[in-house]
C-alpha cells in the first residue's frame, strides 16, 4: 500500500516537474534572444514613420499606402525585397514582417512608388546590385534635341503621385515580446507648388482688362527628376513642369493690408503644379508668361532663394538648414499681384502667407 502512494506521489512530481520545465521554456521565449532552441522564433519587423514633416508628427499611418524595401549586404547585392500596401498601413500597429534580420543589412525604402507617376527598374534577390535601384519622374518626350536649351522638351504636367524615400544601415533594434523591430525613417519627395495670379484694382475705376484661367501660363523648369538610391539626383534632362489644374478662384491676403486690417480678398487664377523633390544646391526657375502675347510677367531665376527667404524669416526659430526645410515642407503657396491692366505690381509676393518684398531678392 505504502509503495502504491509513493509512486503516485512520485509520478505527480514528474508531471509537475514537466510542466514547470514547458513553463521555463515558454517564458524564456520572451526572455531571451536566441530562438534556435525549441519552437520559438523571433519575429523580424520594419517600422516606417514620416515625421520628418512642418507638424514633425508621424503621419506615416494617415498618407502612405504602399512601402517596398529593399535590402543590401555589404557587398551592395540585394538580398531582399518586400512590398507592402493597402489599408494595414493605415493601422496604428503596422509592421512589416520580413524574413531576415533587417539590422544585418542596408535597408532601403521607396513609398508611394505608382507608375503613373515614377519608372523604377525590376530587381531580383541574390542578382541585382544597389546602383541598379533608380527611380525616375515620367515625362512626355516632344522632341529629343541634343540643344542646350532644353525648355519645353521634357514635360510633365500631371500631378504626381506622392513619393517618399528612406535608408539606415545596420538600423538599431528595439524589442517587443518576440518581435525585434527596425525603423525607416522617410522623407518626401514630391510637393505641390501652388501659383497665384491675383488682380488688384488699385484705382478702384473699371478693370481694363479682366483676368481670366486663359490669361497667363506658368512653368517651372529643374532637373530634379531621376533618383539614385541614397535620393540623391542623377544627372537628367530639364523638365518643364506644367499645371495639372488651372482655375479661377478668389483667394485672401495681407499684402496690401494695414497692420490692423483683415486680409483682403482678391480674383485670381491658381496654377497648382507637382514637381518632384527640391535640392538646395539646383536653381529650379518659375516662369509665368501672357498667354496671347507671349510676355513675360514675372520670371525667377532661382525660385529657392525665394524659398529660403521664407525659411529664414517666418521659420528662423526651428533653426532648420535650407536643404531640412525643402524636405519638410510639401506644399508652396506663391501670390504674385497685377493691376487692373494685367501689369505687375514690382513690390510685393506673398508666399506661405508671409510678405516678401521682391526688392529684398534678386529675381
Amino acid at each position: 500500500m505504502m509503495k502504491r502512494i509513493l509512486t503516485a506521489i512520485q509520478e505527480k512530481a514528474n508531471k509537475l516537474l514537466l510542466l514547470a520545465i514547458l513553463a521555463g521554456i515558454i517564458t524564456s521565449c520572451d526572455s531571451i534572444l536566441d530562438y534556435n532552441d525549441g519552437d520559438c522564433s523571433i519575429e523580424y519587423c520594419v517600422k516606417f514613420k514620416y515625421d520628418y514633416n512642418m507638424e514633425e508628427v508621424d503621419v506615416f499611418a494617415q498618407q502612405i499606402r504602399t512601402v517596398t524595401l529593399y535590402a543590401f549586404d555589404n557587398d551592395n547585392n540585394l538580398i531582399y525585397q518586400k512590398t507592402d500596401q493597402g489599408e494595414q498601413l493605415g493601422e496604428r500597429n503596422y509592421s512589416m514582417t520580413v524574413d531576415i534580420d533587417p539590422s544585418k543589412y542596408h535597408l532601403i525604402a521607396w513609398a508611394g512608388l505608382n507608375d503613373e507617376s515614377f519608372a523604377i527598374p525590376l530587381l531580383y534577390p541574390q542578382q541585382s546590385l544597389i546602383e541598379e535601384l533608380k527611380v525616375k519622374t515620367l515625362r512626355k518626350t516632344i522632341t529629343r534635341s541634343e540643344s542646350e536649351n532644353e525648355k519645353g522638351n521634357y514635360i510633365v504636367e500631371q500631378e504626381l503621385h506622392s513619393l517618399w524615400h528612406g535608408e539606415v544601415k545596420n538600423a538599431p533594434t528595439t524589442r517587443s515580446g518576440r518581435q525585434q523591430i527596425s525603423t525607416v525613417s522617410l522623407v518626401k519627395n514630391t510637393n505641390n507648388i501652388r501659383i497665384v495670379v491675383a488682380q488688384v484694382n488699385e484705382s478702384g475705376g473699371p478693370v481694363t482688362r479682366a483676368l481670366t484661367a486663359e490669361t497667363f501660363k506658368c512653368e517651372i523648369y529643374d532637373d530634379n527628376g531621376y533618383m539614385n538610391y541614397d535620393n540623391s539626383l542623377l544627372e537628367d534632362n530639364l523638365l518643364t513642369y506644367k499645371p495639372f489644374v488651372v482655375e479661377s478662384e478668389t483667394v485672401s491676403s495681407r499684402a496690401f493690408s494695414e497692420a490692423s486690417e483683415p486680409a483682403k480678398e482678391y480674383n485670381s487664377v491658381v496654377s497648382e503644379i507637382s514637381v518632384a523633390r527640391l535640392m538646395a544646391n539646383k536653381t529650379p526657375e518659375l516662369t509665368i508668361k501672357n498667354s496671347e502675347t507671349q510676355e513675360t510677367l514675372f520670371h525667377i531665376s532661382n525660385l529657392v532663394k525665394y524659398l529660403e527667404k521664407l525659411q529664414l524669416e517666418k521659420y528662423k526659430d526651428r533653426h532648420y538648414t535650407l536643404q531640412e526645410y525643402l524636405d519638410r515642407e510639401d506644399a508652396y503657396s506663391m501670390i504674385i499681384f497685377v493691376d487692373e491692366k494685367l501689369a505687375l505690381i514690382k513690390t510685393v509676393v506673398d508666399v506661405n502667407d508671409w510678405i516678401i518684398q521682391i526688392n529684398d531678392i534678386h529675381l
